[in-house]
């Protein structure tokens, strides 16, 4: 019965584990010049319009950098554009990641959404009245910034990886 568990868990990671180690360079690399440099673009001006009258300096973003692994750098690429997809300016970005996963043929992991409870609703009710606007724009220009950090980290990546 235990050979039967780990046989059947076998099978059902097997899949991701081909499709996300099977990638392509060259693939990538021709996405990237024909699809992904413009989205990457279009994104980093729309997230820097944003920014405009915002300093990201007094903001660290602790991202993980590209090496000249052809491995890691995919690897890098795709954890970056999974950290892009926790960001809540989802409209601006899905093209840009959807994108990204095509041309690596790995999708990210969605994390399960726990419904909350009635108490935690209450309780979220009264923070978001006592929060007041100022709060509200720093986070917002934090999220901002680190949008920002990722697509100038994912534009490092993709030149490294072309330039292989």
């Amino acid at each position: 019965m235990p050979l039967f568990c780990i046989s059947f868990l076998v099978l059902l990671l097997l899949p991701l584990s081909l499709s996300c180690g099977s990638v392509q360079l060259d693939n990538i690399r021709s996405d990237y010049i024909t699809i992904i440099q413009t989205e990457l673009q279009r994104t980093t001006e729309e997230i820097t319009s944003l920014l405009q009258n915002s300093d990201c300096s007094v903001f660290s973003h602790k991202l993980r950098n590209c090496t000249p692994g052809n491995a890691t750098s995919v690897r890098t690429l795709h954890n970056l554009a999974c950290k892009m997809r926790s960001l809540p300016f989802l409209q601006m970005t899905l093209q840009l990641i959807t994108s990204v996963e095509i041309s690596m043929s790995c999708h990210c992991r969605e994390k399960s959404i726990k419904m909350p409870t009635e108490s935690l609703k209450r309780r979220r009710g009264a923070t978001r009245r006592r929060r007041n606007e100022g709060t509200k724009n720093r986070k917002q220009t934090k999220k901002l910034c680190k949008a920002r950090a990722i697509l100038s980290a994912m534009t490092e990546c993709y030149q490294m990886l072309n330039s292989l």
